[in-house]
């Protein structure tokens, strides 16, 4: 894929970036943030300098300010949220997913029975709702994706860096390793329960999963 350059004209970090990331963290959580795409940093300095250049703003009436990044129009990049949960009393896992995509936020959840599983308790569900937010990539032709997670293994377990050992793990990283054919991956650590707003959704989406597949959209 041909390379692109970032122009931030109102962000906490404003210039020309050469990768999402760095423009990620200039826009994500600034209201009001502008910014747009370019195939050449020509263009991207010119959108910069030139006060009358139709920006696009990011904003939405119904996505929280601090996911107001999710207004980008690149629809080759996404951005996902994903947390698991443990019902000890069913001994049922769960997890929770929100997808932020050309300006929307597809939410997930789902919960499962598997009693061999299970004994992995919310890791379970934590790896299932990575799954999902790689499949939805792998399915809408995503080519980038930056997966937040709260549990270290979400990344560890794909990357190799924990050996997985346990049918789960070992399902979850052969997953990953042909799903990252068509999707990168990038892997974000977010502390959880810190007040996060991708986070605490995916929290609450797992935390009320049931077993009937459920998709919504803000």
């Amino acid at each position: 894929m041909a390379k692109k350059f970032y122009a931030v004209k109102r962000g906490h970090k404003t210039g020309v970036f050469e990768s999402w990331d760095e423009c990620f963290k200039s826009v994500n959580g600034y209201s009001g943030a502008i910014y747009k795409s370019f195939a050449n940093p020509k263009d991207a300095w010119d959108f910069l300098r030139n006060p009358k250049s139709p920006a696009k703003v990011s904003s939405s009436k119904t996505i929280s300010p601090q996911l107001q990044i999710t207004g980008l129009e690149d629809l080759v990049s996404a951005i996902a949220y994903t947390d698991g949960s443990y019902n000890s009393e069913a001994q049922t896992y769960s997890y929770g997913a929100a997808i932020m995509w050309q300006g929307k936020t597809y939410t997930f959840s789902q919960r499962f029975n598997n009693k061999a599983l299970a004994a992995m308790r919310n890791v379970a569900g934590e790896l299932e709702g990575a799954k999902k937010a790689m499949e939805f990539a792998r399915d809408h032709k995503i080519q980038y994706l930056t997966l937040f997670h709260d549990y270290q293994g979400i990344a560890a377990w794909a990357l190799g860096t924990w050996k997985a050992n346990l049918e789960g793990t070992k399902n979850y990283q052969k997953f990953y390793q042909e799903i990252s054919k068509s999707v990168n991956v990038t892997f974000k650590w977010v502390k959880g329960h810190s007040g996060d707003y991708g986070n605490e959704l995916a929290d609450k989406l797992a935390a009320n999963a049931t077993e009937k597949l459920y998709k919504g959209e803000l």
